[in-house]
């Protein structure tokens, strides 16, 4: 059941992985073993430091999200031949969501200082670059599950419009952005009125200048003060 090779054959389904000739995955399946999972049991939390990867032998697992309140979103029920996300290697170690098991369950857990080992030794300083750019997109978009359910309105507006302007630029506490309350509403999850009416508040409290058709003006710092005094629990 848990034999170097069989192992190996579970491993096999992954991408990363399945290029590999049997001698190297020999390798990589002596460092993993098979765990099981009772029913409900907890394979790890969100925020933890991600120790371990894994593929599902058997049974299903579901990853969710919670947010402060103990409200719930399910990402995904994973089940044979599937394997958790390996985003968090490459992030600051954390992981993204919580894994629980929803009935018995069998898991092949590789140790991640293991895999990233294994992929840092077989994959270009460039491909570890393309590696690391996905890895922070998949992190934005599951953040970005999080504020469409569990944030309102106006605190996704104001979280949206911090990222546009960080990444815009880090350094600038002023910071002139060109989109439109349309693409906001789009990327918030909300209506152009919406948008429109919660910037017309922030344009009146001087968080925003110099807005037109073409774009506006943000004072990062006043946004997050903002945020800070009517979310303190964010």
């Amino acid at each position: 059941m848990n034999s170097v090779s069989e192992i190996s054959h579970n491993l096999r389904v992954l991408p990363c992985l399945s290029a590999l000739g049997d001698e190297d995955l020999a390798l990589i399946g002596g460092k993993a073993f098979a765990k099981k999972f009772a029913k409900n049991e907890v394979i790890f939390s969100e925020s933890d430091t991600m120790k371990f990867f894994f593929v599902i032998r058997s049974g299903a697992i579901k990853l969710f999200k919670t947010s402060k309140e103990g409200r719930e979103i399910v990402v995904k029920i994973m089940g044979p031949g599937e394997f958790s996300c390996c985003a968090p290697l490459y992030e600051d170690g954390r992981l993204f969501m919580n894994a629980v098991a929803i009935e018995d369950s069998v898991v092949v857990m590789i140790p991640a200082d293991n895999f990233k080992e294994m992929l840092n030794s077989s994959i270009s300083p460039m491909g570890l670059r393309i590696i690391a750019g996905l890895c922070n997109r998949i992190k934005y978009l599951s953040n970005l599950v999080e504020d469409l359910t569990f944030k309102d309105v106006e605190q996704r507006i104001i979280l949206t419009l911090l990222r546009l302007a960080e990444g815009k630029s880090p350094e600038e506490n002023i910071v002139t952005l060109a989109v439109t309350h349309q693409d906001i509403a789009s990327m918030t999850g909300t209506v152009r009125e919406v948008v429109s009416r919660t910037m017309a508040k922030f344009k009146k409290d001087g968080i925003i200048t110099d807005s037109s058709t073409k774009g506006f003006k943000i004072n990062k710092e006043s946004l997050s003060h903002l945020l800070k005094r009517k979310y303190p629990s964010h």
